[in-house]
């Protein structure tokens, strides 16, 4: 618990729906939180019918929450009561990814494969424990956005596997109404340091476009950052390299995909 309201705010970018927990949790603890989503996320597939089966393959492998958020929901639509296949396992590149697949209450927990905390939440972290798992995987279904890293695909292949990747989603930016900008113009005009969290390269790149398109430029001189990996926090640095009145020496903050992660480092940021 914070001891007294904090000169910061929390700018949460996550897609719609997404954010309000976490909002609500950093309100508590006398952090406000603009929730402005950067991204939409918008399903490439609307039809049951055509969605791959889990019986057909030995690993079906999802990338993202949304990923299996999405897909669950197909399968759902096409049967209301599904059955898990024995044969076939499922796996996560993290626990965040994963929630999903637990709460579907239909996959068996121990066919759930996935990095645990507070280890790396990502794909190398997954395909180490697939190796490690003893499990051998010829017939493999990745669920994921249109775009995306090509590498855990690439590492199934080279061992030997068939490998199908199904897009189910895209990402969008969102633009900013005028009252959302004006809400974060008069934040920054008050001299609030907003701490701005980032989950994904394409998110980094939707704050970019809103703040040029809203000449909020204020946000790159004084804003400090949790992103929750490596290589978002790269894709940051590399906007920020050409962002006009940017800090000297930017705070940015790596921390897990999960809100608990999410909102301690918002708080630590926030107080620095």
């Amino acid at each position: 618990m914070v001891e007294q309201t904090i000169a910061s705010f929390a700018v949460l970018t996550r897609p719609e729906g997404q954010n309000e927990g976490l909002a609500d949790r950093l309100k508590a603890c006398g952090l406000e939180a603009l929730i402005l989503p950067s991204l939409a996320i918008r399903p490439l597939h609307d039809d049951p019918a055509v969605v791959p089966l889990p019986s057909d393959y030995d690993l079906l492998v999802f990338v993202s929450g949304n990923a299996a958020r999405l897909y669950l929901d197909l399968l759902r639509r096409r049967d209301p009561r599904p059955q898990w296949p024995q044969t076939s396992r499922v796996a996560a590149v993290g626990e965040a990814s994963a929630q999903s697949l637990y709460n579907a209450g239909f996959i068996p927990r121990s066919h759930i494969l996935h990095p645990s905390l507070p280890g790396q939440q990502d794909s190398e972290a997954l395909w180490a424990l697939l190796r490690q798992s003893g499990h051998r995987f010829e017939r493999v279904l990745i669920v994921r956005g249109q775009t995306g890293r090509e590498w855990l695909g690439q590492q199934f292949e080279l061992a030997g596997a068939h490998v199908r990747r199904y897009p189910l989603y895209r990402r969008e930016t969102v633009h900013w109404s005028p009252a959302q900008c004006d809400l974060l113009r008069t934040r920054l005009e008050a001299r609030q340091i907003p701490v701005c969290v980032l989950t994904s390269g394409e998110s980094v790149e939707a704050l970019r476009v809103n703040i040029e398109r809203n000449s909020l430029y204020q946000l790159w001189e004084r804003a400090r950052f949790v992103a929750i990996h490596e290589r978002v926090a790269s894709r940051l640095q590399s906007v920020l390299a050409g962002a006009a009145g940017k800090a000297s020496v930017p705070v940015v903050k790596i921390c897990s995909p999960n809100d608990d992660a999410i909102f301690h480092t918002i708080v630590s940021t926030a107080t620095l």
